[in-house]
């Protein structure tokens, strides 16, 4: 918990400094004058001013930051200052400054997903073993060994994605997706199809949308070929190279991975009869024992899943793609949420998203960029909603200038924001009440 809670406190960090960072950049390019940025609230653990005038401080609560500006509204202005202070802006730069934090959070996403893309990712076929009686996908014949390609025009690369698309689909009348049947012959053809989801609902915390939905993924398939050894370990020590296959073991022959897993696991010494070069090699392998008291090997077998690795543009591409359609079904199960069709009980908060945090890490360091990616981008919309106290119950406020040429006078405004922080601390209560009954 505590390994959760420090990547909690390190993620809401990255993604507040970022969105404020937004803000200050556009401020001080419309040369308005920014007299505090502050990580955090509350106590002052640490600051430092800079000749600019801006005071940088890091605060002890991590759950937030803030971005003060000039402003007549709250300081008594000389004749000299005027001209830097926010709300003496046209309503233009004013709008670009709140908009510049949520486009933070989005471009932060951006550059974390382009880098995935240049790291490489993995990627195999999004193939349908099976489909599940009596769910919308048994209403349709789909063969064995179908290859997703598009749910509602959206693009599926995989499981994950079939995943979001899906639940951005709850709602609607249909559901339209798209397949490659292998079975076709050596020209097989984009199969399309549509299904009623009009009574389908199920419990997101409970059910993957993937199941509900009726789809058994393929899995994928492992080969008992080495790909990786780990440096000094069992497989090394026993004298196992990568590119030998392992043909049998304890004088039985090879069935399945997960048996000669769990063989390993016993942490006992094992014989293993491998194929080298067209020759058969017996070894020794003597497993270490990890700290859960179970034996490892440190070593990998192939599958046929294949790591692509994108180009600096093509990464680009592929991060701007990425990032455009999980903003499209961030935004579709907001709607989902305020409309009813996902229910209230499915709102986390800050213990849920620790403990998410906390897991996608344990997955390695992919895993936790895409979870960051995420949170960002659901930051970067939720800023947008137009509630007050939240960036877009500010932008509403402009339009409002815009369109009656007047600004809300202060005690108009004062009475939104009360009405605001309410609701917020409403939506946060219920939040955290959910994560609570989720330990």
């Amino acid at each position: 918990m505590l390994w959760s809670l420090l990547l909690f406190v390190i993620t809401i960090s990255i993604l507040v400094t970022i969105h404020e960072f937004g803000h200050f950049c556009v401020a001080r390019l419309c040369k308005v004058r920014v007299e505090c940025f502050s990580i955090g609230f509350g106590k002052k653990l640490w600051s430092h001013k800079f000749l600019s005038g801006t005071e940088l401080v890091i605060a002890m609560i991590p759950l937030g930051g803030y971005v003060k500006m000039l402003d007549s509204r709250a300081t008594i202005l000389s004749s000299n200052n005027e001209k830097f202070a926010f709300d003496r802006k046209k309503i233009w730069q004013r709008a670009a400054i709140i908009f510049a934090g949520p486009l933070a959070n989005f471009i932060l996403a951006l550059i974390i997903y382009w880098i995935i893309f240049l790291m490489g990712v993995e990627i195999y076929p999004v193939k349908i073993k099976e489909t599940i009686p009596n769910t919308p996908a048994s209403t349709v014949i789909i063969p064995v060994g179908a290859e997703l390609k598009t749910i509602d025009n959206i693009k599926v690369e995989t499981w994950s994605d079939v995943n979001l698309a899906l639940i951005a689909a709850m709602g609607k009348t249909d559901v339209f997706f798209s397949y490659i049947d292998s079975s076709s012959g050596d020209n097989p053809k984009e199969v399309k199809k549509s299904v009623d989801i009009n009574n389908w609902y199920f419990d997101i915390e409970q059910d993957s949308a993937i199941t509900a939905f009726g789809f058994v993924p393929e899995k994928v398939k492992v080969i008992p070929i080495v790909s990786k050894i780990v440096s000094d370990s069992a497989a090394e020590k026993a004298g196992l190279r990568v590119g030998d296959k392992i043909i049998g073991y304890n004088e039985q022959p090879y069935e399945d991975w997960n048996d000669f897993s769990n063989t390993i696991k016993k942490a006992q010494a094992m014989t293993l009869k491998i194929n080298r070069e067209n020759k058969d090699i017996n070894l020794k392998l003597v497993p270490t024992i990890g700290i859960d008291g179970k034996g490892i090997a440190g070593l990998y077998p192939s599958t046929d899943t294949k790591v692509v690795q994108y180009d600096f543009l093509e990464g680009f591409n592929k991060g701007m793609a990425q990032t455009v359609l999980t903003t499209k079904l961030t935004i579709r199960s907001l709607y989902q949420l305020i409309t009813g069709v996902i229910g209230l009980k499915h709102l986390s908060g800050p213990i849920t998203i620790a403990k998410s945090a906390g897991q996608t890490a344990s997955y390695g360091f992919t895993p936790y960029l895409y979870f960051l990616s995420f949170i960002s981008i659901s930051l970067g919309v939720i800023n947008l909603v137009p509630l007050p106290m939240l960036d877009g119950g500010h932008l509403i406020f402009l339009l409002f200038e815009k369109i009656k040429g007047k600004a809300l006078s202060n005690k108009a405004q004062e009475r939104f924001f009360r009405i605001g922080f309410f609701l917020l601390m409403v939506i946060m209560g219920i939040a955290l009440f959910n994560d609570i009954l989720r330990l």
